[in-house]
């Protein structure tokens, strides 16, 4: 990140600078901030101060988001819109199957190694291939969902073979 001298300008004996950060929100736009500070050591700081800022603004709750709370709110919203045997249904895969395995995974980090270790242990669990395509289209459709909201970019599940 830059810092520039501005001219011959001085105060108190220190040199002006300006502190430019460019960076891209999580929406993909560009942006810039530009600070004035005297003293390059000063400038520096400000120019650590900046980008952490940034950093943990970035670092939003979508970020940090479980693929538990992705359930909660994924259930919550789909309770409204299937009949209560179908909710039923979908509580029952995800609690079995899902949840226990992948609880605590951020939705950022679902990676294709950990959805395939994930495939695997359902695999091993001896069910009819029925049963295992509705456990995986479930997963599957509360991804799409998360990619609906914006949460994801997409989702790495139609990798997993």
């Amino acid at each position: 990140m830059p810092i520039y001298k501005a001219g011959n300008a001085k105060k108190e004996g220190l040199q002006k600078y300006y502190v430019r950060i460019n960076y891209v929100t999580d929406s993909g736009e560009y942006k810039q901030i530009t600070r004035t500070t005297y003293g390059i050591d000063v400038a520096k700081g400000l120019e650590r101060q900046l980008e952490y800022e940034i950093k943990e603004q970035q670092e939003t709750p979508i970020k940090k988001m479980t693929v538990r709370q992705l359930y909660d709110e994924y259930v919550s919203v789909k309770k409204y819109e299937v009949r209560e045997i179908t909710a039923y249904k979908l509580k029952k895969v995800f609690e079995y199957c899902i949840l226990p395995i992948l609880e605590n995974v951020h939705i950022d980090k679902l990676s294709i190694k950990i959805l395939q270790e994930w495939k695997i242990s359902i695999e091993e669990r001896g069910w009819a291939l029925s049963t295992k395509k509705n456990i995986y289209g479930e997963l599957r459709t509360m991804l799409n969902y998360a990619v609906k909201m914006e949460y994801l970019p997409k989702h790495n599940l139609s990798k997993v073979r």
